[in-house]
């Protein structure tokens, strides 16, 4: 038996019919109304959110919904150390056998055909397919301004697509987005997904990736393309194979954008960390859905803080090296492979539907 890990701190018990979305926060005030905005838009959600240790707010305005139950880590547990442990707690107590989403609080799910289906509809589709999980894209958006002033006030009265509107859009330039499948080391302790997808803004400004030659490009291109399956038959797992080793460092990016952002959950699974990866081997959908994911919402002091926090992976290594490229965060990351977000239809050639579904 797991030991426990979290308290139960305040608000309703959850709606046994609702969906469960399982989420951690840590002083996000100003992105958490958007956040919970968003998922009342998509299902009836029964929120189930860890406060870890908030003192700007965030706990105040989790207390005042009538929908959020919160959780809190006893003495001694950290999110650095048992994230995977909070959210498996939750999942086992609250989401056995059901359809969950466990996104970040800068991230909004985005599922094909929303805004004409349902997320139920999507879902009974999911089970008619056998899936138990959707391979879900972290998008990053941003803003037409310097990196270093993408701050969000929600006192300013636009969304958070309006003050973000833009991401990379697929295409050919470097880095673009690939699909790669996950390692033998990977495969043995989390197998679920089979496949990363690497890519996007951030990859592109702070990436160390080099720039493809031909035959890697071609590769990039016909075998290593996110519009490739996610389940690969014997001639398609044979060929990724055998190319891997020629694409060579192309494959190498740095960030891995994957994560099951839907989820049919079993008791006793674990993610590796974050959403990203799994230790069960379960069926995963043909289908791709999207987050859309806002990194940069509180400028270089935001980033500053996560930084010296040290609670993400690799003690937040990412953010202390975004930190250190002033060129980067002085500019726009805006560029001609931009693309701005209107509605899921503009995430056409990166989000896709269940076959025949």
């Amino acid at each position: 038996m797991r030991p426990q890990r979290l308290i139960r701190h305040g608000g309703p018990d959850p709606d046994p019919e609702a969906t469960p979305v399982v989420a951690l926060a840590h002083n996000e005030a100003n992105i958490l109304p958007a956040f919970l905005a968003h998922y009342r838009s998509i299902c009836r959600p029964a929120f189930l959110i860890v406060d870890d240790r908030s003192d700007d707010g965030t706990a105040e305005l989790l207390a005042g919904e009538a929908d959020v139950t919160v959780f809190r880590p006893v003495e001694g547990s950290t999110y650095a150390e048992h994230k995977a442990f909070w959210r498996s707690e939750l999942l086992d107590g609250h989401g056995a056998d059901k359809w969950c989403l466990v996104p970040d609080l800068d991230e909004h799910f985005v599922f094909p055909g929303m805004g004409r289906r349902s997320l139920g509809d999507y879902t009974a589709a999911l089970d008619r397919e056998g899936a138990q999980a959707v391979v879900t894209l972290m998008l990053d958006l941003y803003a037409d301004r310097p990196l270093a002033e993408h701050v969000f006030d929600p006192a300013d009265g636009v969304s958070l697509t309006e003050a973000f509107p833009f991401f990379d859009g697929p295409g050919e330039a470097m880095p673009g987005y690939i699909m790669r499948p996950i390692t033998a080391a990977t495969r043995r302790r989390y197998p679920t997904p089979p496949v990363e997808l690497r890519g996007g803004a951030r990859e592109r400004l702070f990436g160390q990736a080099a720039a493809p030659g031909p035959l890697a490009r071609m590769l990039l291109r016909q075998v290593f393309s996110p519009g490739g399956p996610v389940n690969a038959g014997p001639a398609q797992a044979l060929l990724r194979r055998l190319a891997r080793p020629l694409a060579g460092a192309a494959l190498r990016r740095e960030l891995n954008t994957t994560k099951l952002g839907l989820i049919r959950w079993r008791r006793g699974m674990r993610f590796n960390g974050g959403a990203h990866k799994l230790d069960r081997a379960i069926p995963c959908s043909e289908s791709i859905a999207v987050f859309l994911h806002y990194p940069f919402t509180r400028g270089r002091e935001g980033l500053a803080y996560i930084a010296a926090r040290g609670q993400h992976a690799g003690g937040a290594g990412h953010y202390a090296q975004m930190l250190e490229r002033e060129k980067v965060l002085a500019r726009s990351p805006v560029f001609e492979g931009s693309r701005r977000y209107t509605g899921p239809e503009s995430l056409s050639g990166l989000m896709r539907d269940i076959p025949g579904g």
